[in-house]
Protein backbone atom coordinates (compact mmCIF):
# COMPACT_ATOMS: atom_id res chain seq x y z
CA UNK A 1 0.00 0.00 0.00
CA UNK A 2 1.48 3.46 -0.77
CA UNK A 3 2.16 5.89 1.49
CA UNK A 4 0.37 9.28 0.95
CA UNK A 5 2.96 12.38 0.23
CA UNK A 6 2.66 14.92 2.82
CA UNK A 7 1.55 18.38 1.41
CA UNK A 8 4.27 20.95 1.72
CA UNK A 9 2.40 23.88 3.31
CA UNK A 10 1.41 27.22 1.37
CA UNK A 11 2.36 29.67 3.95
CA UNK A 12 6.12 30.36 2.98
CA UNK A 13 5.40 30.19 -0.82
CA UNK A 14 2.75 32.88 -0.48
CA UNK A 15 5.27 35.14 1.92
CA UNK A 16 7.78 34.65 -1.05
CA UNK A 17 5.37 35.93 -3.64
CA UNK A 18 4.59 38.51 -1.68
CA UNK A 19 8.11 39.75 -1.08
CA UNK A 20 8.74 39.26 -4.85
CA UNK A 21 6.01 41.53 -5.65
CA UNK A 22 6.99 43.70 -3.31
CA UNK A 23 10.25 44.08 -4.47
CA UNK A 24 8.77 44.67 -8.31
CA UNK A 25 6.93 47.48 -7.25
CA UNK A 26 9.52 48.69 -5.66
CA UNK A 27 11.37 48.74 -8.07
CA UNK A 28 9.37 49.98 -10.23
CA UNK A 29 7.62 52.89 -8.24
CA UNK A 30 11.33 54.08 -7.54
CA UNK A 31 13.28 53.32 -10.79
CA UNK A 32 10.83 52.60 -13.62
CA UNK A 33 7.76 54.88 -13.20
CA UNK A 34 9.83 58.03 -12.33
CA UNK A 35 9.46 61.74 -13.36
CA UNK A 36 11.96 62.37 -16.30
CA UNK A 37 10.72 64.56 -18.93
CA UNK A 38 7.87 67.65 -17.90
CA UNK A 39 6.28 69.01 -21.47
CA UNK A 40 4.72 72.97 -20.89
CA UNK A 41 1.93 73.71 -23.07
CA UNK A 42 0.69 77.20 -22.76
CA UNK A 43 3.14 79.18 -21.15
CA UNK A 44 3.47 81.98 -22.91
CA UNK A 45 6.12 84.22 -22.35
CA UNK A 46 7.63 82.07 -19.28
CA UNK A 47 10.30 79.37 -20.20
CA UNK A 48 9.78 75.96 -19.43
CA UNK A 49 12.05 75.93 -17.03
CA UNK A 50 10.67 78.47 -14.92
CA UNK A 51 7.04 76.93 -14.90
CA UNK A 52 8.42 73.37 -13.82
CA UNK A 53 10.11 75.52 -11.09
CA UNK A 54 6.59 77.19 -10.33
CA UNK A 55 5.04 73.92 -10.06
CA UNK A 56 7.20 72.55 -7.33
CA UNK A 57 7.46 68.96 -9.70
CA UNK A 58 10.51 67.30 -9.10
CA UNK A 59 12.53 65.25 -11.73
CA UNK A 60 13.32 62.12 -10.22
CA UNK A 61 10.39 61.90 -7.80
CA UNK A 62 7.65 59.11 -8.10
CA UNK A 63 5.30 59.66 -10.48
CA UNK A 64 3.01 58.23 -7.85
CA UNK A 65 3.50 61.26 -5.43
CA UNK A 66 3.04 63.77 -8.00
CA UNK A 67 -0.43 65.78 -6.41
CA UNK A 68 -2.34 67.06 -9.12
CA UNK A 69 -4.14 69.68 -6.46
CA UNK A 70 -0.62 71.06 -5.27
CA UNK A 71 0.65 71.72 -8.39
CA UNK A 72 -2.54 73.58 -9.29
CA UNK A 73 -2.25 75.86 -6.22
CA UNK A 74 1.79 76.29 -6.76
CA UNK A 75 1.49 77.06 -10.90
CA UNK A 76 -0.77 79.35 -9.55
CA UNK A 77 0.65 80.95 -6.57
CA UNK A 78 2.96 83.33 -8.52
CA UNK A 79 -0.22 85.00 -10.01
CA UNK A 80 0.90 84.49 -14.07
CA UNK A 81 -0.51 81.39 -14.97
CA UNK A 82 -3.83 79.78 -14.78
CA UNK A 83 -3.47 75.62 -13.97
CA UNK A 84 -5.78 74.16 -16.95
CA UNK A 85 -4.63 70.31 -16.55
CA UNK A 86 -1.83 67.71 -15.42
CA UNK A 87 -1.67 64.30 -17.22
CA UNK A 88 0.81 61.85 -16.70
CA UNK A 89 2.21 59.64 -19.33
CA UNK A 90 4.04 56.53 -18.12
CA UNK A 91 6.41 55.32 -17.41
CA UNK A 92 8.21 58.94 -16.96
CA UNK A 93 6.52 62.57 -18.55
CA UNK A 94 4.39 64.85 -17.59
CA UNK A 95 2.46 67.20 -19.57
CA UNK A 96 1.64 70.18 -17.71
CA UNK A 97 -0.89 72.83 -19.15
CA UNK A 98 -0.90 76.12 -18.53
CA UNK A 99 -2.15 79.60 -19.91
CA UNK A 100 -1.21 83.03 -19.05
CA UNK A 101 -3.81 85.16 -17.00
CA UNK A 102 -4.56 88.71 -18.73
CA UNK A 103 -4.14 91.88 -17.23
CA UNK A 104 -7.77 93.11 -17.33
CA UNK A 105 -9.02 95.52 -14.16
CA UNK A 106 -7.66 97.08 -11.56
CA UNK A 107 -9.04 98.06 -7.89
CA UNK A 108 -7.54 99.85 -5.24
CA UNK A 109 -7.74 97.25 -1.83
CA UNK A 110 -5.98 98.84 1.26
CA UNK A 111 -3.84 101.36 -0.14
CA UNK A 112 -2.39 98.56 -2.95
CA UNK A 113 -3.64 98.22 -6.37
CA UNK A 114 -4.33 95.11 -7.17
CA UNK A 115 -4.55 94.00 -10.72
CA UNK A 116 -6.76 91.08 -11.92
CA UNK A 117 -7.65 88.88 -14.63
CA UNK A 118 -11.31 88.98 -16.29
CA UNK A 119 -12.09 85.81 -13.67
CA UNK A 120 -11.19 88.27 -10.67
CA UNK A 121 -7.83 86.43 -9.74
CA UNK A 122 -5.25 88.58 -8.58
CA UNK A 123 -2.20 89.06 -11.23
CA UNK A 124 -0.33 91.61 -9.53
CA UNK A 125 -0.14 93.38 -6.22
CA UNK A 126 1.47 96.51 -7.38
CA UNK A 127 1.90 100.91 -6.12
CA UNK A 128 1.73 101.61 -9.56
CA UNK A 129 -0.92 101.73 -12.39
CA UNK A 130 -0.16 98.97 -15.18
CA UNK A 131 0.57 100.07 -18.81
CA UNK A 132 -2.16 98.90 -21.59
CA UNK A 133 -5.58 99.44 -21.42
CA UNK A 134 -6.37 98.38 -17.63
CA UNK A 135 -9.92 99.28 -16.50
CA UNK A 136 -10.13 100.86 -13.65
CA UNK A 137 -13.15 98.96 -11.68
CA UNK A 138 -15.38 100.34 -8.61
CA UNK A 139 -17.45 98.49 -6.87
CA UNK A 140 -15.68 95.56 -5.50
CA UNK A 141 -14.55 95.04 -1.83
CA UNK A 142 -12.68 92.10 -0.59
CA UNK A 143 -12.34 91.23 3.18
CA UNK A 144 -8.88 89.97 2.24
CA UNK A 145 -6.60 89.03 -0.94
CA UNK A 146 -3.76 86.47 -2.08
CA UNK A 147 -1.78 86.57 -5.62
CA UNK A 148 -3.03 84.17 -7.57
CA UNK A 149 -6.31 83.29 -5.78
CA UNK A 150 -9.77 84.65 -6.61
CA UNK A 151 -11.38 87.43 -4.98
CA UNK A 152 -14.29 85.90 -2.80
CA UNK A 153 -16.73 88.72 -2.60
CA UNK A 154 -19.94 86.66 -2.97
CA UNK A 155 -22.42 89.55 -3.84
CA UNK A 156 -22.41 88.76 -7.98
CA UNK A 157 -19.91 91.69 -8.57
CA UNK A 158 -17.32 90.03 -9.80
CA UNK A 159 -19.78 88.21 -11.80
CA UNK A 160 -20.77 90.74 -13.60
CA UNK A 161 -17.34 92.69 -13.76
CA UNK A 162 -16.64 89.34 -15.89
CA UNK A 163 -19.42 89.81 -18.08
CA UNK A 164 -18.79 93.67 -18.62
CA UNK A 165 -15.06 93.00 -19.40
CA UNK A 166 -15.29 89.89 -21.65
CA UNK A 167 -17.82 91.76 -23.87
CA UNK A 168 -15.43 94.54 -24.04
CA UNK A 169 -12.67 92.48 -25.48
CA UNK A 170 -14.45 90.26 -27.79
CA UNK A 171 -15.50 93.61 -28.97
CA UNK A 172 -12.14 95.11 -29.32
CA UNK A 173 -13.83 98.23 -26.98
CA UNK A 174 -11.63 98.16 -24.09
CA UNK A 175 -9.97 101.41 -25.40
CA UNK A 176 -12.87 103.19 -24.70
CA UNK A 177 -12.73 102.76 -21.25
CA UNK A 178 -11.22 104.24 -18.16
CA UNK A 179 -13.59 103.17 -15.10
CA UNK A 180 -16.22 100.53 -14.70
CA UNK A 181 -18.47 100.61 -11.79
CA UNK A 182 -20.43 98.07 -10.24
CA UNK A 183 -21.16 99.15 -6.97
CA UNK A 184 -25.11 98.49 -8.76
CA UNK A 185 -25.26 95.14 -10.17
CA UNK A 186 -28.41 96.41 -12.18
CA UNK A 187 -27.17 99.52 -13.22
CA UNK A 188 -23.34 99.60 -14.28
CA UNK A 189 -21.72 102.39 -15.98
CA UNK A 190 -18.83 102.82 -17.80
CA UNK A 191 -16.68 106.32 -17.93
CA UNK A 192 -15.06 106.68 -21.43
CA UNK A 193 -11.18 108.15 -21.86
CA UNK A 194 -12.74 111.37 -22.96
CA UNK A 195 -15.63 111.49 -19.86
CA UNK A 196 -18.61 110.30 -21.42
CA UNK A 197 -20.95 108.10 -19.25
CA UNK A 198 -22.50 104.94 -20.25
CA UNK A 199 -24.75 103.56 -19.26
CA UNK A 200 -25.06 99.72 -19.29
CA UNK A 201 -27.72 98.34 -17.18
CA UNK A 202 -27.09 94.82 -15.26
CA UNK A 203 -25.13 91.90 -17.26
CA UNK A 204 -28.06 90.63 -19.41
CA UNK A 205 -26.88 90.65 -23.48
CA UNK A 206 -24.13 92.55 -23.01
CA UNK A 207 -22.11 91.69 -25.89
CA UNK A 208 -24.94 93.59 -27.68
CA UNK A 209 -24.98 96.32 -25.04
CA UNK A 210 -20.84 96.99 -25.98
CA UNK A 211 -21.64 96.74 -29.40
CA UNK A 212 -24.11 99.34 -29.82
CA UNK A 213 -21.71 101.64 -27.22
CA UNK A 214 -18.53 100.93 -29.55
CA UNK A 215 -20.55 101.90 -32.96
CA UNK A 216 -22.22 105.10 -31.12
CA UNK A 217 -18.48 106.48 -29.55
CA UNK A 218 -16.99 106.28 -32.73
CA UNK A 219 -19.31 107.71 -35.05
CA UNK A 220 -19.67 110.62 -31.73
CA UNK A 221 -16.20 111.15 -31.86
CA UNK A 222 -15.56 111.50 -35.26
CA UNK A 223 -18.67 114.67 -34.87
CA UNK A 224 -16.72 115.97 -31.77
CA UNK A 225 -18.68 115.07 -28.83
CA UNK A 226 -17.03 113.46 -26.91
CA UNK A 227 -18.88 113.97 -23.38
CA UNK A 228 -22.46 113.67 -22.27
CA UNK A 229 -24.72 110.68 -21.28
CA UNK A 230 -24.50 107.08 -23.68
CA UNK A 231 -27.21 104.53 -22.53
CA UNK A 232 -27.33 101.44 -23.90
CA UNK A 233 -28.87 99.60 -21.50
CA UNK A 234 -32.02 97.89 -23.69
CA UNK A 235 -29.43 95.84 -25.87
CA UNK A 236 -31.63 97.05 -29.02
CA UNK A 237 -30.25 100.50 -29.49
CA UNK A 238 -27.63 103.78 -28.13
CA UNK A 239 -29.65 107.04 -27.05
CA UNK A 240 -27.32 110.01 -26.58
CA UNK A 241 -27.87 113.29 -24.60
CA UNK A 242 -25.00 115.76 -24.83
CA UNK A 243 -24.22 117.20 -21.43
CA UNK A 244 -26.52 120.12 -20.34
CA UNK A 245 -25.82 123.67 -20.82
CA UNK A 246 -24.92 125.86 -17.77
CA UNK A 247 -27.21 128.96 -17.56
CA UNK A 248 -23.74 131.19 -17.89
CA UNK A 249 -22.59 129.13 -20.68
CA UNK A 250 -26.30 129.55 -22.55
CA UNK A 251 -25.99 133.42 -21.45
CA UNK A 252 -22.58 134.07 -23.16
CA UNK A 253 -23.65 132.30 -25.91
CA UNK A 254 -26.81 134.19 -26.39
CA UNK A 255 -25.12 137.43 -26.32
CA UNK A 256 -22.21 136.03 -28.73
CA UNK A 257 -25.38 135.35 -30.86
CA UNK A 258 -26.89 139.17 -30.83
CA UNK A 259 -23.24 140.48 -31.16
CA UNK A 260 -23.35 139.03 -34.72
CA UNK A 261 -26.70 140.16 -35.79
CA UNK A 262 -25.45 143.60 -34.86
CA UNK A 263 -22.37 143.89 -36.04
CA UNK A 264 -21.90 145.97 -39.15
CA UNK A 265 -20.70 144.14 -42.55
CA UNK A 266 -17.33 143.88 -43.10
CA UNK A 267 -17.13 145.87 -46.82
CA UNK A 268 -15.40 143.71 -49.49
CA UNK A 269 -12.01 144.58 -50.25
CA UNK A 270 -10.50 147.03 -52.97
Amino acid sequence: MRKRRKRQPMGPWIAAIAVLIAALWILLANVVFVVRNVRVVGAGDLSDAEVVHLSGICLGGRMSAVDEARVHLDVESSGQLAFVSLEKRLPDTLVLTVRPRTLDALILQAGKILVLDSDAYVVRVTDRLPEGDVIYVTGIKAAYYTLGRQLDTGDGRCAAMKAVVEALKKQGATRYVAELSVADTEDMRVITRTGMTVTLGNAQSMDAKIAWMAGALSDLETRGETSGLLDVSSGTKADYRPPAVEPEDAEAAQEGEEAAETAPETAPAS
